[in-house]
């Protein structure tokens, strides 16, 4: 017989009711209890999806009926606790749209480690929800009308009450956000923005806004297909002549020994005369997705949005240049990749990665045979993106057998444990290996260059982030979180001879600000300026190659994982290794 919330004599009901709406909560209750964020209000999420919740209940007239109606919902369950527990942050738009950006391989390799516990949360997650609704189909449990009508005014009220409260950090929480985001993501009401960090709800904001951003990306690459930056080369002596860009994957700034890491992995470079290697230089960003098209435009930081201009590619190619893009990156994810529709406006575009993965590709080496190809080729001046993996997971697939040089290092067939303290040592071997092999092929194009008889050449290599090896006392790997390794990048800059000869002052000034304060914005103007090439909108105090050049005030960071801005130089690393504002 039905009972209603208020019987204590249905105690079987109100357990079931209880342990299914804990599942729809887990991942607030779980913020909440570790705190992980000085900055964030856990109480307030966790009171906010209790009022959202209880309202949601009080919309049925049989609680089981909202609960699996809701039960979709709890999918996101095991990776919000999961995000909450290793990076200290709940899920994002950003995650979301990275999770539905990658593909099958390169999820499979992230899991190695986690599958099995990941496994068996959802197998828990699942048995303990069908438990619950079972209860309740056998001990129902129904509202009086009275309880109904008290639910449905008092939840929102509670809602726009905290609402009220936490109002003023919620807005500044939402407008930074706003600017962190590069892909034009619409800001909801307040009143709904409140319900983005909240559990179960929030997730639908979460998609919605990845989604829409994806879109947004399209539509904006559409857009801007008849853009122009009215750009012009200064007529130079030189008929031949050839400017490369090389973006590099996760490579952080100090495991270059030419940085002065103690390991000797760039041995090469250090012997380039020509090369200039910065010193202090950070991405944006550390995700590849949001740094590559920061590093090919100059639109990031306009109120505008960073899709509304074309790339630094079109900028040459208006100029006159051949414009070529070469990639080990995959093409595509399950949405096109953002740097993929950057890649398009070049005239000849290759991707070697024909899997589309990141497991059993070819080394950035592969590259350098269609680089001498394209040099030999009679077009007078050309511009090429080498668009590497570098020392993308997994590091033991990035480099040959010969540049296996310090052990104990992985071997092409054993997991790379992402989360197993055990292989902290050889996980990073691998990657010092996988910068050695880094540093051969940078040494190569140097040298493709040095010998393509085009008198007039450069090279600029950025990596898009660093990367986190659980060093520093710190249990974080990979790249996402707000952290000094992720953010540090190394920027080198060669150029040949004739190049030094015919443009003294422009390089004076490269070595004079090599150790300014960067960012990766700083690349989209070095390069055109490096190529004497002129624009509408041009600025010269953002080149590092100009007598105009003036640092950035302030280098304004973010991470994936947590709304709002950091002042990089003023930030300080909390608990968790992570950049928190003071």
């Amino acid at each position: 017989m039905p009972v209603t919330l208020e019987a204590p004599s249905s105690p079987r009901g109100l357990l079931a009711l209880g342990l299914f709406s804990s599942l729809a909560l887990l991942p607030a209750i779980a913020a909440l209890i570790l705190s992980y964020d000085s900055t964030a209000q856990p109480f307030s999420d966790l009171a906010l999806s209790i009022a959202l919740w209880v309202f949601w209940l009080a919309l049925w007239p049989k609680p089981r009926h909202a609960c699996l109606v809701a039960a979709p919902l709890l999918i996101a369950t095991p990776l919000s606790v999961y995000l909450v527990l290793s990076q200290h942050s709940q899920l994002s738009s950003a995650v979301v749209a990275i999770i539905l950006e990658t593909n099958v391989e390169e999820a499979r390799q992230y899991l190695q480690g986690l599958w099995l516990p990941l496994l068996l949360s959802y197998l828990a997650l699942t048995a303990t929800a069908w438990l619950a609704v079972r209860l309740l189909a056998r001990h129902e449990v129904t509202w009086q009308r009275r309880y109904r009508i008290l639910a449905l005014v008092l939840a929102p009220l509670i809602f726009v009450a905290l609402h009220l409260v936490y109002q003023p950090l919620e807005r500044a929480a939402a407008g930074l956000e706003a600017v962190a985001d590069p892909y034009g993501i619409t800001q909801w009401p307040q009143e709904i923005e409140s319900a983005r960090l909240t559990a179960p709800f929030g997730l639908l904001l979460q998609v919605s806004d990845a989604v829409e951003s994806e879109h947004k990306i399209m539509a904006a690459s559409r857009a801007r297909a008849a853009y122009r930056f009215g750009a012009h080369q200064t007529p130079v002596a030189a008929e031949r002549q050839v400017y490369v860009l090389v973006i590099g994957e996760s490579a952080r700034k100090d495991r270059w020994s030419i940085n002065g890491y103690e390991r000797p992995t760039s041995p090469r470079l250090q012997r380039e005369t020509n090369l200039v290697s910065f010193g202090d230089v950070v991405t944006l960003i550390p995700a590849t997705r949001v740094a590559v098209p920061i590093i090919l435009t100059r639109a990031y930081s306009q109120p505008g949005g960073p899709f509304r201009e074309r790339s630094v590619v079109s900028a040459f190619r208006e100029a006159g240049f051949a414009t070529y893009w070469l990639s080990t990156q995959a093409p595509v994810g399950r949405f096109d990749a953002t740097f993929s529709a950057f890649a398009r406006e070049s005239e000849h575009v290759t991707y070697y990665n024909v899997s589309g993965g990141w497991g059993a590709t070819p080394p950035d080496g592969v590259m350098i045979e269609p680089l001498e190809r394209i040099l030999a080729k009679s077009e007078g001046r050309q511009f090429i993106v080498l668009h590497t993996l570098g020392s993308h997971l997994q590091y033991r697939r990035r480099y040959p057998d010969e540049f296996d040089v310090f052990k104990p290092s992985l071997s092409k067939t054993d997991p790379e444990l992402m989360h197993d303290q055990a292989y902290k040592e050889a996980l990073s071997n691998t990657y010092d290996n996988s910068i050695l092999y880094t540093d051969y092929f940078l040494s190569r194009v140097i040298a493709t260059l040095e010998s393509s008889g085009r008198p007039l050449a450069t090279m600029l290599y950025v990596s898009d982030h660093g990367e986190d090896l659980n060093d520093g006392g710190c249990d974080s790997r990979g790249h996402g979180p707000a952290t000094v390794a992720g953010l540090r990048i190394p920027l080198f800059f060669w150029s040949s001879d004739a190049y030094q000869q015919d443009f003294a002052a422009k390089v004076a000034q490269l070595q004079r600000h090599r150790n300014e304060p960067l960012t990766n914005e700083s690349v989209f103007p070095l390069l055109l300026d490096a190529a004497d090439i002129h624009y509408s909108g041009e600025d010269l105090s953002r080149s590092v190659m100009s007598a105009s050049f003036v640092p950035p005030a302030k280098r304004i960071v973010y991470s994936i994982m947590r709304p709002g801005p950091l002042d990089f130089d003023r930030a300080h690393v909390n608990r968790e290794c992570v950049l928190v504002n003071d």
